[in-house]
């Protein structure tokens, strides 16, 4: 269990592990200045991956962080046409962290952070998903084409030269031997990414209920969720369908490999790690 100094998370589930309530009862937040290296944020990533991943409304009160493979596009595309409706300024590119219209935590001094993440008025939110479906979309997505960002680091991690094949198992064995720290964020730990020791969530949605949970997210929020149609809502570079392929992918020794690595995601966000 956590450390008795950190927040006690308790979200309530139905099965198949599908989320009714999200509530957070938490212990009194502690009113030091908020920095993110006396927090013990470099436990859990590098201060960079933070500041790019997180992102704050002052004037709508809220603050979440995105997870690669998570719903993570969609979730920003809609925050930004939210900031944004009241101008006549289009949308920027969501894969496009300096243009977004949402505030980085490094652009506010230590007070206002402090209210950020210790405010009871301040909703804090992320997205999760399936770690099994998480990863293999990562690898068909990220690895297995050989030209992104995350290919090129795996490549430097493994002193591989461009162009390497990673096969499916090699590429599950080499990330569930890394640190929390030196996980890149499309397949970092979701309880490391998300610095969920640190950070008081009052709402925690699922990529499997995107839908429902965006229109109850946004409702907590007092947001109208008529203007935006949730069943289509992907801003994905590429749509990858990796719950319809978990069967072609996953052996034993892969699935083992998970469940081990990976089971504070499967503890704190509600999943099977028996669900292949």
């Amino acid at each position: 269990g956590l450390d008795q100094s950190f927040p006690k998370v308790f979200c309530y589930y139905l099965k198949p592990y599908k989320p009714i309530v999200s509530l957070i009862q938490m212990a009194a937040f502690d009113h030091r200045p908020f920095t993110f290296d006396e927090y013990g944020g470099k436990q859990f990533k590098p201060y960079r991956d933070f500041i790019d991943h997180s992102y704050i409304s002052l004037s709508k009160g809220y603050f979440f962080h995105t997870i690669g493979k998570a719903a993570n596009s969609s979730v920003k595309s809609i925050f930004y046409d939210l900031e944004l409706a009241s101008t006549h300024w289009k949308q920027p590119s969501v894969h496009d962290r300096s243009s977004s219209p949402l505030l980085s935590p490094f652009q506010l001094d230590s007070d206002a952070l402090q209210k950020v993440f210790g405010d009871s008025n301040y909703v804090r939110f992320v997205f999760v998903r399936n770690p099994f479906s998480r990863l293999l979309s990562c690898y068909l997505d990220r690895i297995y084409d050989q030209r992104s960002r995350p290919y090129r680091s795996l490549c430097g991690f493994c002193d591989k030269p461009i162009g390497y094949k990673f096969q499916f198992e090699e590429f599950i064995e080499i990330i569930c031997d890394q640190t929390d720290f030196q996980q890149n964020n499309h397949w970092r730990l979701m309880y490391a990414d998300s610095m969920f020791e640190l950070i008081h969530y009052t709402f925690i949605g699922k990529q499997e209920y995107f839908a429902d949970d965006m229109n109850r997210l946004l409702k907590i929020l007092g947001q109208d969720s008529s203007r935006f149609n949730m069943a289509d809502r992907s801003n994905s570079p590429k749509a990858i369908q990796s719950d319809t392929l978990l069967g072609q992918f996953w052996r034993k020794k892969t699935i083992e490999l998970v469940q081990d690595r990976y089971s504070k995601d499967f503890t704190y966000f509600g999943y099977d790690p028996d669900s292949i």
